[in-house]
């Protein structure tokens, strides 16, 4: 890289600075983002550590004018599909001359899957429906939050700690945060 290219990627220092920065609200989002990535045989969780790694050491760059959130969710999504495609390539054979098979002419070739690109698709539309559902809320953390945890399944007292709100006040969010996107889809909006 040359110097113009480097003055215009985050240090080292600045990506795990603003990674140090993450709020509650943040590891939320790229937990979702890597669940909705997450295929076998890679778990969330090791989504997030190669994604923040590969940041970290520098062999993926990080744009001074990108979100470090928006850029470890890319991140984790172009790993997935990396492991896809290795989980593509990948051939379960079985010998028809085996012993332990009685009937080798009875043996049924497995259907195939969705391809890797079928499912990163999906996953594409999963994210699509999150973003849209995630702008209803935009300028309201608390309502957005509530949002990405019920897309990822988080709720009740885990989800309540993470918004901050008491549980009357949890309660009276998630109670609009229904009757809006409620309202939306009866206005048009399509998920």
């Amino acid at each position: 890289m040359n110097n113009v290219d480097t003055a215009k990627v985050l240090s080292r220092g600045e990506l795990e600075e603003a990674i140090g920065e993450f709020s509650d609200a943040d590891w939320m989002r790229i937990r979702g983002a890597a669940q909705l990535y997450a295929v076998y045989p890679v778990e969330p969780e090791e989504l997030i550590q190669e994604a923040l790694c590969r940041a970290i050491a520098g062999t993926r760059k990080c744009p001074k004018d990108v979100s470090v959130v928006r850029f470890v969710a890319e991140a984790i999504r172009s790993i997935a599909h990396d492991e896809l495609q290795k989980v593509e390539h990948q051939r379960d054979e079985v010998s028809v001359h085996d012993e332990t098979i009685e009937n080798p002419d009875a043996i049924t070739p497995q259907e195939p899957g969705p391809t890797a690109e079928e499912r990163m698709i999906s996953n594409e539309q999963t994210r699509g429906t999150e973003n849209r559902l995630l702008e209803l809320f935009e300028g309201d953390d608390e309502a957005q939050l509530i949002v990405l945890g019920m897309l990822t399944g988080t709720e009740g007292a885990e989800l309540r700690e993470v918004t901050g709100l008491d549980q009357t006040g949890f309660n009276s969010k998630r109670r609009y945060v229904r009757r809006k996107i409620n309202n939306a889809i009866e206005n048009g909006l399509t998920l």
